[in-house]
């Protein structure tokens, strides 16, 4: 089965590796937990919401990976470096595309939107000063 691979550092110097995938049973139960599509859930970018996604993009490989165990790892992850949003964009969005649920040609036109978004919002912020 595919997955997305991600490889980080954590604070202490340790190289770590993540074994992403969402498969359709897991996606099928985010969907009967939050009460709404995969797609719909995915726009919320909430904490809660990036959390239970890591959970799920985990557990088809280790089926015992709990909520506390994603909690740690969005806090490994931040402690790393991170934001919420690189989560998002490096991590959930990436390995989303391997497992079918966006198409790669849409998350690289999201990628050019995101990017102007972050320029035009960098360009307003010198602006300010």
């Amino acid at each position: 089965m595919n997955c997305y691979i991600y490889n980080y550092t954590n604070k202490e110097g340790e190289k770590k590796e993540l074994r992403l995938r969402l498969t359709s049973g897991d996606a099928m139960e985010i969907e009967n937990m939050a009460k709404k599509k995969i797609t719909e859930y995915l726009q919320e970018e909430s904490m809660s919401m990036v959390i239970t996604i890591l959970r799920y993009l985990i557990k088809w490989e280790n089926k015992n990976f709990s909520l506390t165990n994603a909690q740690q790892l969005y806090d490994e992850l931040i402690d790393s470096g991170m934001s919420m949003k690189n989560i998002l964009t490096d991590i959930i969005y990436e390995a989303l595309v391997v497992s079918g649920f966006l198409e790669k040609k849409d998350w690289e036109e999201m990628k050019q939107l995101l990017k102007k978004a972050d320029e035009k919002k960098s360009q307003v912020i010198m602006e300010a000063l």
